[in-house]
């Protein structure tokens, strides 16, 4: 029976699969089950913004349909892009136009953009590619993450952020910035998260990711982080529970969001 390789030969932890550790170690082992439309349209939307225009493509060729000789045709001779159809470029174009009328947004967006970056951290090779980078004149350094979003609503937007655990993304780049030796030395002075509303009017917000918020981040991904190691050591990477969970009526209802993490990463 084959068995996972040893650490050594493990790939590089990026935070969006270390985030799957968040469901249970089964669902990190399992990985993603691939690309959602709001994925699409914020990966897209990236580009866009990033000096990477050239990565996204208009489909008009109907369904993507797998068996249709036309979308085998046109996913061969786009691959590593970014395909959209009609009704997903709209949207991408209004967001697009919306950032570009923002004048902070584009100040912070204008600095080094989507570079990786690897580091180590207690033995494990660590990667990331935070969106913009910013070199300050005292040596230290900004991070800056964009991120479409059902709202930008500042009060809802900060609740929706923790639920998706943007500090803790926020605060893993910043740990590897401090980390590597891609930049000049110094540590991570700000973080800010630029969001921006999926539907029309695509209004908006930009939240300055304070200390307190990056702290309780990195203690979110260092959580997940031993856990993974653990299952790492002992090749073991268990569901949800392994013992009885006992079902008892508690007098409440509660309702589930099976729709949290729909969002571009």
């Amino acid at each position: 029976m084959p068995t996972d390789p040893p650490p050594t030969e493990l790939e590089p932890l990026r935070f969006s699969r270390l985030s799957l550790m968040r469901k249970s170690a089964a669902h990190y082992q399992h990985g993603s089950d691939g690309e959602t439309g709001a994925m699409r349209k914020g990966s897209a939307l990236h580009s866009y913004l990033l000096g990477q225009r050239e990565r996204v493509v208009l489909y008009e060729g109907g369904a993507r349909n797998p068996r249709f000789k036309v979308w085998q045709e046109f996913q061969a001779a786009n691959e590593d892009k970014h395909i959209l159809i009609p009704s997903e470029m709209g949207p991408v174009q209004g967001m697009r136009r919306s950032l570009e009328r923002h004048p902070r947004a584009m100040e912070l967006l204008d600095g080094i953009q989507e570079e990786r970056i690897e580091w180590d951290l207690s033995g494990r090779a660590c990667a990331g590619t935070p969106d913009v980078v910013h070199l300050l004149s005292d040596g230290r350094k900004r991070v800056v993450e964009l991120k479409t979003s059902r709202t930008a609503d500042p009060n809802l937007l900060r609740w929706h952020a923790r639920n998706l655990a943007y500090h803790a993304q926020i605060s893993w780049y910043a740990t590897g910035l401090e980390r590597t030796m891609a930049y000049a030395q110094g540590p991570v002075a700000e973080a800010f998260l630029v969001a921006v509303e999926s539907t029309p009017p695509y209004p908006v917000t930009v939240l300055r990711v304070c200390e307190s918020m990056l702290t309780a981040g990195q203690r979110q991904w260092r959580l997940w982080f031993e856990r993974l190691r653990v299952c790492e050591a002992t090749h073991h990477f268990p569901g949800y529970a392994e013992g009885d969970v006992d079902w008892e009526d508690d007098g409440g209802e509660v309702e589930l969001d099976w729709d949290d993490d729909s969002e571009a990463a």
